[in-house]
């Protein structure tokens, strides 16, 4: 370690610091307060596009919840969140209120569609894992209804098989079922039963698990 036995020498010592390393340290500056002014601006822009797609959003559940709703203005608002603020998440959950609604009343292919446009937006690493699961089931349950099992598996294949809910493996369950692979089937099946608390959920499983071994 070097020692200096006067100010003057530490003074002298920063300053050929400073010059040795002069353009190195601005670059480094310039690269800091660069980082920093984006990530204030991104921020400010973030809460800006939410703030925006908040009130589009408040003035579609408005007139979706109407008695006297107007179809024309539920589109234009939908679409004009989709198409301007897509990666919000009132587009997001837009898009999930309208499929649930598609699928109950029986339009499944066009539920199917928003599904997997929510499924497609909610990912990645900015992405909202609540939605994106929740899409992931009810594009699921959709295929299972279609008797596509096979895209069934492939859509809840990515789930995290230490996290998943009971209706994931009974969804998976009858998937297999229905592909005739029982013994597959019958674990997905147990995996639910051993994961619910639910007994009207575990009389179900039961029976479909009865099902299978009769």
């Amino acid at each position: 370690m070097v020692e200096y036995s006067s100010d003057e020498e530490r003074f002298s010592a920063f300053v050929n610091f400073f010059k040795d390393n002069k353009n190195t340290l601005l670059i480094s500056f310039f690269l800091l307060a660069s980082i920093l002014v984006s990530s204030i601006g991104y921020k400010s822009y973030i809460t800006s596009q939410n703030l925006k797609a908040a009130e589009i959003y408040d003035a579609w559940f408005v007139n979706l919840s109407a008695e006297s709703k107007s179809a024309l203005e539920d589109k234009e608002n939908f679409n004009k969140l989709q198409e301007e603020y897509p990666s919000t998440g009132y587009a997001q959950l837009a898009r999930m209120i309208r499929g649930s609604s598609l699928a109950k009343e029986g339009d499944l292919d066009a539920a199917l569609i928003d599904f997997r446009e929510l499924l497609d937006v909610s990912s990645g690493f900015f992405g909202n894992d609540i939605l994106n699961s929740i899409a992931k089931i009810n594009i699921a349950r959709i295929e299972l209804s279609k008797e596509n099992y096979s895209n069934v598996l492939e859509v809840l294949e990515s789930f995290n098989s230490e996290s998943e809910h009971p209706l994931v493996y009974e969804v998976k369950g009858d998937a297999l079922a229905g592909l005739k692979k029982n013994d597959l089937a019958l674990n997905q099946y147990s995996l639910a039963l051993e994961n619910s608390q639910n007994e009207s959920l575990r009389s179900l499983l039961k029976m479909k698990i009865n099902q299978i071994n009769n």
